[in-house]
């Protein structure tokens, strides 16, 4: 008889639309192995149901998804009781464990305190009467009371454990939780919304973002952008990190200069906590690749797909939904899933004919594309075109087709929501690839008549589009250094490097990153790089090592002569490496 094992992963609140429904409440991601999965969701909502009617919360509803491994487990709740819905699930699924006579298991959770006294003893009657004491602390009905008229009068308002607030960027204001205001003495028309569009998928988000802010910019708002690698309002970073969850949208839309914004939108802040904030004006899904499955219930393309896919449910009375045309898991998931996206489809590709864009337009929806090496929008009023390839810096002449496709996304969510199309050439003539304006992201350097790329190249999406991007430049002679961080498996380890050794570069500098080994032993990275490169026809002579990036780097620039090409792949100390290159320009 298969042995029952009951894995719970994660329990956490769920603060805004989510993979699984549209309701604020509480889930559960837990592994199982020796039982039928859907058995197990149905003693869990049985459990639930008897847990809600028991604390008073007999309106709340509960939904469950089955994926390969295990479950997810949700739970709807008041949203001033968030911890104690977190609470409630932990006790029913407690309540499976005892139903399954499996041992009880220790996790961390939203909650501020583990509910379980002894793993080896289960009170419910305690639970209960805990978690009531819990309900009655988190009540707010205030807070509610304030929330249900916000979104009667469809006044844009946010919330978070120490505060609420209404209106963005220069309406906003904002109240402690512990003393809000009357409703009655709230002026709703003073409370206004900024434009905001969202911008998801596995590559090509943060280019985009910077992209769009910068059309934003010369259409003249005060644009604002989240993103995995800071927070910024115009010209003035607010704080440096990954804000692509909602604690960075909440921090932005507060910030009286702001005029609009862009907020990226990563896997992990989706399926952790859900969309940031219920309604944008556009969103776009620039591609889906394989990166970080098996998290959260995700472990496969289709899945990925569907939670790249929640920022449709951010649109509401037909606002636009741009998705990239020639990719292959948004092809696919728009098809099985037309039927119940309702959105205003605009699509972009590469390809004028492709077979989707060419449907699209006979139906009059809109389109974005290259014909004969220019950018062109189309919908059922006209056709723009609006600017040549070679005009656009980051596209490198054309030779990075990923930044071509990245133009043509950013294109048709600016003309979507209807910046001019001055602002929108404008932006695209005058963004670098440099460290100033996509810091990290397909950088440029000329040092000693060589070209030096950097790039934050670390998935197989993203560095075989570097690698076909520098297989299209003229070289004498190619460098590339490469470094991995410590949280990917070694076949992923292998794959990146197959991806981009298929350059065939005259020299490979393998690079140590101390800071990013993740649990890894100094050393081990670069040997499954070493034994890669070895197996893809590289000889131990052209292969070298550094202790650090920036060591290596310096190594690849002491070497470079005119004609040159060198790929530097850079995790960490990226601003030492930038200095370095900006120094040897200015040396010449």
């Amino acid at each position: 008889m298969q042995k029952i094992q009951l894995t719970l992963d994660d329990s956490r609140r769920l603060t805004g639309k989510n993979l699984l429904w549209d309701k604020a409440g509480a889930i559960i991601d837990a592994y199982v192995d020796g039982v039928d999965k859907v058995e197990l969701a149905q003693r869990w909502q049985a459990n639930v149901k008897q847990l809600l009617e028991r604390v008073g919360w007999q309106e709340e509803e509960t939904c469950f998804r089955i994926f390969n491994n295990g479950v997810n487990l949700a739970v709807s709740a008041p949203h001033d009781a968030l911890y104690s819905a977190v609470e409630l699930n932990d006790i029913a699924w407690r309540m499976v464990e005892k139903d399954y006579h499996v041992e009880l298991t220790p996790f961390d959770s939203d909650s501020e305190d583990d509910i379980t006294t002894s793993l080896n003893t289960f009170d419910l009657e305690s639970k209960i009467n805990t978690l009531i004491e819990s309900i009655n602390a988190e009540r707010n009905s205030q807070l509610l009371d304030l929330i249900n008229k916000s979104e009667s009068e469809n006044t844009p308002f946010l919330v978070d454990d120490d505060e609420f607030s209404l209106g963005f960027g220069k309406s906003t204001q904002v109240w402690p939780i512990t003393d809000l205001p009357q409703i009655q003495d709230i002026q709703w028309q003073t409370y206004q919304r900024v434009p905001c569009v969202y911008v998801t998928g596995t590559n090509g988000k943060s280019t985009t973002v910077r992209l769009l802010s910068a059309m934003f910019s010369k259409a003249d708002y005060c644009c604002g952008v989240t993103s995995t690698d800071f927070i910024k309002v115009g010209d003035r970073i607010i704080d440096t990190g990954d804000y692509s969850g909602p604690s960075g949208a909440r921090m932005l839309l507060r910030e009286h200069s702001l005029e609009a914004a862009v907020l990226e939108v990563a896997r992990g802040g989706l399926l952790r906590r859900g969309l940031p904030i219920a309604e944008v004006d556009a969103a776009i899904i620039t591609n889906v690749a394989e990166d970080h499955l098996g998290q959260y219930g995700v472990n496969d393309l289709e899945a990925l797909t569907s939670t790249k896919f929640m920022v449709a449910k951010g649109l509401t009375n037909n606002k636009p939904l741009v998705l990239n045309a020639d990719d292959e898991n948004i092809r696919q998931h728009y098809q099985i899933h037309k039927k119940t996206l309702t959105k205003r489809i605009c699509w972009f590709s590469l390809d004028e004919n492709n077979p989707l864009l060419t449907a699209h337009r006979q139906t009059g929806g809109p389109t974005c594309f290259v014909r004969s090496n220019r950018l062109i929008y189309q919908d059922a009023e006209q056709e723009s075109d609006l600017i040549n390839i070679e005009q656009i810096p980051m596209t490198l002449g054309g030779a990075a087709k990923h930044n071509v496709r990245n133009a043509l996304g950013a294109i048709a969510m600016a003309k979507s929501i209807n910046l001019s199309e001055s602002a929108i050439k404008t932006a695209l003539m005058t963004f670098q690839s440099n460290a100033s304006d996509n810091p990290g992201r397909g950088n440029f350097y000329k040092i000693n008549g060589a070209t030096v790329i950097v790039d934050f190249a670390h998935n197989v999406h993203s560095m075989e589009a570097m690698a076909s991007t520098l297989d299209s430049m003229p070289a004498n002679k190619k460098f590339l250094m490469l470094g991995h961080a410590g949280d990917r498996s070694d076949d992923e380890i292998t794959a990146l490097t197959k991806a981009i050794v298929s350059l065939k570069p005259d020299q490979l500098m393998i690079t140590e990153n101390p800071e990013y080994l993740r649990g890894r032993e100094l050393g081990d990275i670069s040997n499954i790089i070493m034994q890669t490169a070895l197996q893809q026809g590289l000889t131990t002579e052209q292969l070298d090592y550094s202790d650090r990036p920036l060591i290596g780097a310096e190594k690849i620039i002491n070497q470079l002569k005119e004609g040159d090409l060198a790929f530097l792949m850079v995790i960490s100390e990226r601003q030492a490496i930038d200095t370095l290159l900006k120094h040897n320009i200015h040396s010449q």
